[in-house]
C-alpha cells in the first residue's frame, strides 16, 4: 500500500493553467497525494485536449473504503465527472481517473470539434429554482375511507409540502452535446433547453443502453 506522503516528486511534467482543488471528508489530504493528483490530472487534460479551466477532486472515507470524486470543467461550459472506491485511496481515485479516461478517449474527436466549434462561446446556463420536498407518511386506510375530504382539504393534498429550495443552471446545448454531457457524467438523464428553439428537453439512459430524447417542442406562452 502506497502512503499519501511517499508519492515521488521528481520529474514533475509542465503543469497547465487548470486550476485544481482537492479536499477530504473524514480524512486529513496529505501534500504528496495533492500533488499526485494534480499531475495525473493534467497528464489527462494535456493527453486529449487544451481545454479544461478547473478540476475539483473530493476524496471521502467512510469505515475501511474510500471514495473518489472527479469533476472537471471545459471551457465551452461542459462538465466531467467520475466516482471511484477502493480500500485505499491512491487506488480509489485512479480507479475514477481511469473510468474519465474511458469516456474521454470515447468522446476525443467529439470533444475536440465541440470545443472548436464553441471556440470562445461558452455554453449558456439559465437559473431556476429546485425544490426538496418531503416524502408522503403512511396513511391508516381504514381511517381515510372513514373520513370523506372536502374538495378544499384534497386538493392541499397534492401541494407538495417543500422542506429546502435550491438553484439549478439548466444548460442550453444541442441534442447532441447533452447526450454527450450525459454520457461524461454518472447521471440517470439531462434536462436542458434546445439550443435551437429554446424549449425543455430531457436526455436519459434507457435499461437496454441506448439514449432516449424527449423533445416537447419550443415553449409556448
Amino acid at each position: 500500500m502506497r502512503d499519501i506522503e511517499n508519492f515521488d516528486k521528481q520529474q514533475q511534467p509542465e503543469r497547465s493553467a487548470m486550476q485544481i482543488k482537492v479536499t477530504g471528508k473524514n480524512l486529513d489530504i496529505g501534500t504528496a497525494f495533492q500533488e499526485y493528483v494534480e499531475s495525473r490530472l493534467r497528464e489527462m487534460a494535456d493527453k486529449y485536449f487544451n481545454g479544461v479551466t478547473s478540476a475539483m477532486v473530493v476524496v471521502e472515507k467512510q469505515r475501511s473504503m474510500f471514495t473518489a470524486e472527479i469533476v472537471m470543467h471545459l471551457t465551452t461550459g461542459l462538465v466531467m465527472q467520475a466516482k471511484g472506491q477502493a480500500g485505499e485511496v491512491y487506488a480509489a481515485f485512479d480507479q475514477a481517473l481511469e473510468r474519465m479516461e474511458k469516456r474521454l478517449r470515447r468522446y476525443k474527436r467529439k470533444l475536440k470539434s465541440h470545443v472548436r466549434h464553441r471556440g470562445k462561446k461558452a455554453v449558456a446556463r439559465h437559473a431556476a429554482p429546485s425544490f426538496v420536498v418531503a416524502p408522503e407518511p403512511e396513511e391508516d386506510a381504514d381511517v381515510a375511507l372513514a373520513e370523506p375530504q372536502t374538495a378544499d382539504a384534497a386538493e392541499a393534498e397534492l401541494v407538495p409540502t417543500v422542506v429546502a429550495e435550491t438553484e439549478e443552471h439548466i444548460a442550453e446545448l444541442t441534442p447532441g452535446e447533452a447526450v454527450m454531457q450525459l454520457e461524461l457524467q454518472e447521471q440517470a438523464f439531462l434536462l436542458f433547453r434546445n439550443a435551437a428553439h429554446g424549449g425543455i428537453n430531457v436526455v436519459y439512459r434507457r435499461e437496454d443502453g441506448h439514449v432516449a430524447w424527449v423533445d416537447p417542442g419550443p415553449c409556448r406562452q
